[in-house]
Order: structure tokens, then sequence, then C-alpha cells
């Protein structure tokens, strides 16, 4: 969106044909970003009352990505233009950039005052509002930009993100689709169509799968049958480089199970790179270029410059952290940036793709002879847990079974409110239903229609809605120390927890889950068999809800596990890092000398 109003400045500035500005903005057009920046910044110095030369470098900077610096040179800008939509619209967009979600409400309400029909700044608006939790108004902002525009496929698309996060599955799914439609080469939009069905329980796990080949076929497989593998150097007898892939090597769910592994990584043999497309880089990220020696930042990179980058760094094993999920760089890999590539981590089921080789993954999540047919790689069993979860940073104590203080047991969800479906509702309900002085906390409901929404559905199974207590998004110290008031957690299926799994057993709290038919509805049996908890997993949903109902009669085995949980999570394979570690160079170093082999008999 903000590419047609910069679109429009140009075309404005090219009718005055001064070469000085034509100069600047070629740059501009051409990508040479920090001379295009050089260049406006000498034109607004010399011009200072030009606000359109503001908005100009504005958008130089907001495309080098220095956000803070975009917001400066907008606000001068509007100084000398204050009735410019346009401008305030471009102010809200870098004030999303910085994650300033509060100013950029405002500025977006601003450049509404000024072009109230402007669906693109409803759209913005809306992005802005869903960030500060307050989704009512986001989800009226997204259907007032529909309503004036109902082609418009960023809407569809960003709409259906927000219905997602509220769990409204079916309904994302139609808005995915809808975008796909309008733009049928929307990488993205196909990628959550893709994702999102992970969450529903109305597709088989043949469906997803099939979901995932349809994606590779319209954006990887065209790529791969083009690449050229035979630059490629394969031979032993030097250090094995692995490269890392992801957007997320910051405060995210994916470096909780990939630092151990960064840090315990064996230098002696392996040479470790990542790729990082962190947008906006905080103290974990900080944490991991101190641990890592070779870092690339690749944020705003295009697909085929990193291709370039990683080739031009000889990497053996590109590792895929990301999957279907937001800001992938599967595009890399479906042009084959390295001689073996692998999906690990970041993402809980198959990226359907020919280009990658192996998916890493345990006996657990994926049996033998269970999920093959829903993959297009090479299983890469690890012997024990498929990925080490690292100690938390807060340091916050089990604390002690509520149900000894209340004299009533209090099941919790600590998962997205997007695994939350009909199904898993009705399951829940069974449960309070059997265990009629039961209470259940759920986590991550806003507040306003969604609440009143959920509230109703509980209703509607005989659950008085003084039952149930929401609460709404949580900072990490107080979504853990919210376990000091949960008893039993109950996990979701189809799509597992992962992150809040391993959370809430380290806060000693046990986690009931069932096992499905493919990892992502296998993740719980995994980590709870690996703790040693096996006892906590159904294979169906009656045992599912039999499991939760006698544990909660169980007092004496509640705080047991309360008092002893940690230590299963410390002393197992959940957290061994150095061990898994061990493993997985093990499996890194099989695979390569397969392929030197390989290659050698071929030659």
């Amino acid at each position: 969106m903000l590419t047609r109003v910069i679109r429009h400045l140009l075309a404005s500035h090219a009718k005055r044909a001064a070469p000085d500005i034509t100069d600047a903005m070629a740059l501009l057009q051409q990508g040479c970003l920090e001379e295009a920046e050089h260049a406006f910044r000498q034109l607004v110095d010399a011009k200072p009352g030009d606000a359109e030369l503001h908005h100009l470098l504005s958008y130089a900077q907001t495309r080098r990505r220095r956000f803070v610096e975009a917001v400066s040179t907008l606000e001068r800008g509007l100084e000398l233009a204050p009735d410019r939509a346009d401008m305030y619209y471009s102010l809200g967009r870098a004030h999303i950039a910085c994650r300033s979600f509060s100013a950029a409400t405002k500025a977006l309400y601003r450049a509404l005052d000024l072009a109230p029909s402007w669906p693109a700044a409803w759209i913005s608006v809306a992005d802005a509002l869903a960030s500060l939790d307050d989704v009512d108004a986001a989800e009226d902002a997204f259907l007032r930009a529909l309503e004036l525009a109902p082609e418009n496929v960023e809407a569809h698309y960003n709409y259906g993100n927000l219905l997602m996060r509220l769990g409204r599955i079916d309904k994302a799914l139609q808005c995915y689709d809808r975008a796909l439609k309008l733009k049928p080469d929307f990488h993205q939009a196909f990628n959550n169509l893709v994702y999102v069905r992970n969450f529903s329980d109305a597709y088989s796990p043949e469906r997803i799968f099939e979901a995932h080949l349809e994606w590779a076929r319209a954006f990887a497989d065209h790529l791969t049958s083009a690449a050229d593998s035979n630059q490629f150097r394969i031979a032993g007898g030097e250090k094995i480089r692995i490269g890392y892939v992801s957007a997320n090597f910051r405060e995210h769910a994916v470096t909780y199970f990939l630092q151990p592994v960064l840090e315990h990584h064996d230098q002696s043999t392996f040479d470790i790179y990542c790729y990082s497309d962190v947008q906006i880089p905080d103290a974990r990220t900080k944490k991991l270029k101190k641990i890592v020696s070779n870092w690339r930042d690749t944020a705003g990179m295009s697909d085929t410059a990193v291709w370039q980058q990683i080739r031009r760094d000889g990497i053996h094993i590109l590792v895929d952290l990301t999957g279907h999920t937001e800001n992938d760089r599967l595009m890399v890999f479906a042009r084959r940036a390295a001689p073996l590539q692998v999906t690990w981590n970041g993402y809980a089921n198959t990226t359907g793709m020919s280009a990658i080789d192996y998916r890493i993954t345990d006996s657990y999540a994926d049996p033998p002879g269970l999920t093959e047919h829903l993959h297009s790689e090479c299983l890469l069993r690890m012997p024990e847990i498929y990925m080490p979860f690292a100690v938390p940073q807060e340091d916050i104590s089990e604390g002690s079974s509520p149900v000894t203080q209340h004299r009533y047991v209090t099941f919790g969800s600590f998962n997205a409110l997007s695994k939350v479906t009909p199904k898993m509702i009705e399951l829940w309900a069974r449960i309070l239903v059997r265990v009629p002085s039961a209470r259940l906390v759920i986590l991550t409901v806003p507040e306003g229609r969604t609440r009143a929404r959920l509230l109703g559905r509980f209703s509607h199974f005989g659950v008085e809605p003084s039952r149930i207590v929401l609460k709404g998004r949580l900072s990490q110290r107080e979504f853990m120390a919210a376990h000091h008031d949960v008893d039993i957690a109950l996990d979701c299926f189809p799509f597992n927890g992962t992150t809040t799994t391993a959370h809430t057993l380290w806060m000693g709290v046990p986690v009931v889950t069932m096992a499905g038919r493919n990892h992502v509805s296998r993740v719980g049996v995994s980590m709870l068999s690996n703790a040693g908890l096996s006892q906590m997993v159904a294979q169906t949903e009656d045992e599912y809800v039999s499991i939760a109902t006698a544990l909660a009669g169980q007092t004496t085995t509640l705080l047991h596990l309360r008092q002893t949980t940690r230590n299963r999570m410390l002393e197992g394979p959940n957290m061994a890092g150095p061990r898994f570690t061990s493993f997985l160079e093990d499996a890194y170093k099989r695979i390569w000398s397969q392929l030197v082999k390989a290659t050698a008999q071929t030659q």
C-alpha cells in the first residue's frame, strides 16, 4: 500500500524534471537505497520547506529499515503540510514497523479524518488495533475496508489473519481463499491457506498433506526443476558448514528450542551460519549473535540475494526454521541453495517441497510407518526428543497446587486461541460437567465479542460462565506466573501446544493431551513421553475426558507432580541440549557422508 503512495509522489516529482530529483528517484527505483537516502537527504537540506521531499526521504529510510528515522522525517514533513492524508498514512505505517501501535493508530485515524474512504488506511488502522488487542475495533475496521473495496486483496488476507488468531478458523480460510482467487500468485495467502488447515479438525492429515503439495506445485517446483545443482562442491575432509535460516532469531518460540543447539555445536567439526530475517532485533537476537561466529543479516534482501549469499558461503546443509509460517524463505530453498536441505523446529508439518531433503523429528511425533506418507521429505528421527527446550529466563518457582487453597480443581488452557476449536470447547465442557466444582482458565482471549462468543458456547453445553476465567494476552513473566493458578493443563488438538507445553511442564503443571495421526497432533505425545508422563496421553476423545476428570480427583498426585515435574524436565531428554546436539550432529555427519559417497560413485 505504501508503494502506491510513493508511486504517486514519484510521478508528481517526475513532472518537475529537475535532474537532481530525477537522479534520486532513479536510485530509489533501482534499489540503491543508501545512495537514494543520501540523495534525498541533500535535496531536503537544499529545500527544507518541501514536504514531498521529506516524504520521499522517509520512503528511502523505510526501505532501509530505518523506521525511527522515517518517523522523524515524516513528522517534520507534516509540520510543513499538516493536512496530508498520505503522509499521516506513511507515518502510521512507520510507527507500526517500530511496534509503536498507539502512535500508529493516532496517525492513521488522522489520515482517515482527511480521507475517510481510503481502504488502505482502514486496513492499516485495523492492523494497529489488532496489535493493541482491540480486536472488535480491528474487525470493524476490516469490514469497513471491505465495504469500500470488496476486491481488496490485502483486506481479505489481513482480516483472515485476525480471524485465525481469534480461533474462527473456517472464516479465516474463506478469507485466504478469497484473497488467492483475487490474486492467484499471492504466495503468503496460499501459505496461510495451507498452514491454518493444521488448526482445523475438518481436514484429514492426508488432505492437509495434499494442500502442501498443491502449494509446492504452484510456487516451488518450477524453481527446483530449474535449479543448477552441479555447481556444488561435494567432498569430505573439511568442516561441515551448517546454515540456519529464520526470521525468528529473536524472542520467539523457535529460539527456545534452537538456542541450546547453537550453544553446544562442536566448533571443531562444524562451521555454523545464521541467516537472520529479523526486522527489529532484540536482546535475544544480540545474545544469539554472540554465540554464532557467522551471522548474516538478510532482512529486506530478495530471495535471489539470500540464495546468492548462501551459495557464496558454501553451505553444505541448509536448515529451514520457518516452514509455512510468516516471513518464510522457502523460495530460497526451492532454488536449491545448498546440496542438502533440511526443515526443523519452526513448523509442525511437511513443507511439501521436493527441494527439502529431510525433516527432523522423533519416533513419538512421527512413529515409523505412521506418517511417512504425509511428508515430501525423508524423516530424520532423533533418538529421543526432536528438539530441546532451553531453561526459561524468568526465575519463577513452580509454586504449590492451587487445589490446596481453593478446595476445587482448576483446569487451564495456555495455548493460543487459534487452537481452541469448537471440538475443544465441547470436550472441556464435558470435563467441567463431570467435575462440577472445577474451574477453567483460558488465556489469550481478548475482551469484547470474542469473550461473549466463547462463554456462549460453554453455556450451550451446560457450563455456567462464572466457572470460566478468561484472560487476555500476558507478558512472558505474567504467562509463567499464571501457572500458579492452574492444577491441570488441557492440551489442544488437532494442533498441540509446543512451547506452551514445555513451559507448563517446567512450571510443574501436568498436561493432558490426545495422540493424533500426524506430527501437529503428536507433539504432546513426544514431550510427555520424554518427561515420563505417557499416562497423560489419551488415544480417544473419551479417554482424554476420562484422564482429565480422574486426575482432578487425585489431589496427592497433583501435589507430587507439582513438586517433581520440573526435575523430570531438567533431567530428561526435553532439556538435554548437549546430548540432543550430539545426536543432531551425528545425523548431519551421516547424511553429509552419504551424499559425499554417492557423489564420488557417480564421478
